[in-house]
């Protein structure tokens, strides 16, 4: 077995925690790309371990290094789309940490980000959504801006005006 496998296999007997925030970048990509992978294969919303993995997403999409920042998203994508609307609570926290550091990303970061943002709308969490792009839209940075009016945009038209 190489270093590099061997470093990556010790950390997966770990708790999620402590891998999702290992201070190497390579075990915290494993663990979000592991992440998904699980979210993906949970079919009931009711499942525990969809709870145990909410709070997590506060921290893993503020994410610095951008590799990361890229499955942590694909984490939390897999994760909304597992989810019912109990993972709403989780919102207003996940949804100010996407603004804060992924609207001004990469390209494929931002296309994440919003997508992720489409689906707490699913979730009925439009209520941490606006306040979410209510402080990107008063951004500073114009890159920041265009990503969330293009996201208010696209969820009017996913959704129905009454619902706003």
């Amino acid at each position: 077995m190489s270093e590099k496998e061997k470093l990556l296999q010790e950390p997966k007997k770990l708790p999620w925690e402590d891998r999702l925030f290992h201070k190497n970048w390579k075990v915290r990509n494993e663990a979000n790309i592991d992440l998904a992978a699980l979210c993906d294969s949970i079919s009931d919303p009711k499942d525990p371990r969809i709870r145990e993995f909410g709070p997590f997403f506060k921290k893993t999409v503020a994410e610095s290094n951008a590799p990361v920042q890229e499955k942590a998203l694909d984490a939390l994508i897999a994760y909304l789309r597992a989810a019912d609307a109990d993972a709403g609570r989780y919102a207003k926290e996940v949804c100010r940490a996407i603004v804060a550091k992924c609207l001004t990303g990469r390209p494929k970061t931002v296309e994440k980000a919003q997508a992720s943002f489409m689906l707490w709308i699913e979730l009925e969490a439009v209520d941490a959504f606006l306040d979410a792009m209510e402080k990107a839209i008063k951004n500073k940075v114009a890159k920041a801006v265009v990503p969330a009016i293009d996201v208010m945009f696209q969820a009017l038209r996913f959704c129905p005006l009454k619902e706003f």
